[in-house]
């Protein structure tokens, strides 16, 4: 079971850094300079206004920014999910 805890874990990972870098090219894309060197910080440092900018574009949330904070909750649950079962 640990081993289908840790894959999913990977697959969550995957997502949120697709998610990253779909959020940043959009804040490219927008004019607010980005620096992708720091891709981990500069997500969370621009998220608030990626959800501002998409909003006022097409007058809902894009779903990178769903998906970017449901795979970080994922991430987080699957790590506990897989320390836990380490126990056992």
């Amino acid at each position: 079971m640990t081993l289908y805890f840790l894959y999913a874990f990977l697959a969550a990972a995957i997502l949120n850094f697709i998610c990253s870098i779909l959020i940043l090219r959009g804040m490219t894309a927008a004019g607010i300079k980005v620096s992708f060197f720091e891709i981990r910080w500069q997500v969370h440092k621009h998220l608030k206004v990626y959800r501002q900018i998409t909003k006022e574009r097409t007058g809902k949330v894009a779903w990178p920014y769903y998906g970017y904070q449901g795979s970080l909750v994922g991430m987080i649950g699957f790590a506990v999910l897989t320390f836990f079962s380490l126990e056992q």
